[in-house]
């Protein structure tokens, strides 16, 4: 298994549930796969109806006013089935010199109302997701240290 590095920088997070993180998100394959099977729904089907495109190997879900086409009052309604990257969020898989690193991406830290300062430990749930999100959709770029300079000062009071 490869290592992951956390560095969330003593800020941690609780969902509120408030639907403001699902934009339509991209999906694997599986995903789209693990969703037909909740709807009971054609793979095809599935792909002309809820997808906004699709390669053969990753699309992206439609959306409804920039919010995820399955988002019904701020709650996700395949929550059990949710795609892969939904998993992940609030965190983020990123690549520091030849490392994975699990962090927050950057605009959970200026846009969630969950976050706050503390040292929750992250669960190894979210470890296995990252290293999914890496092997099926790839790493993002790093998230500045600035942006996590701004959300400590912010709950400094400077």
């Amino acid at each position: 298994m490869t290592n992951i590095t956390i560095d969330i920088k003593n800020i941690s997070w609780t969902c509120r549930t408030c639907g403001k993180c699902c934009d339509p998100p991209t999906v694997t394959k599986k995903d789209i796969g693990n969703i037909c099977g909740y709807l009971k729904i054609p793979f095809n089907q599935f792909v002309n109806k809820y997808l906004s495109y699709f390669n053969g190997t990753i699309g992206e879900l439609k959306g409804i006013k920039g919010r995820c086409i399955f988002l019904k009052g701020n709650r996700c309604s395949i929550y059990s089935v949710r795609p892969l990257i939904c998993r992940l969020r609030p965190y983020s898989i990123q690549r520091l010199k030849d490392e994975l690193v699990l962090t927050y991406d950057g605009w959970f830290l200026n846009n969630c109302s969950g976050i706050f300062i503390g040292d929750l430990p992250v669960e190894e749930k979210y470890l296995n997701y990252g290293l999914l999100v890496a092997k099926y959709l790839g790493v993002e770029e790093r998230t500045p240290d600035s942006i996590f300079k701004h959300v400590i000062d912010r709950f400094k009071g400077k």
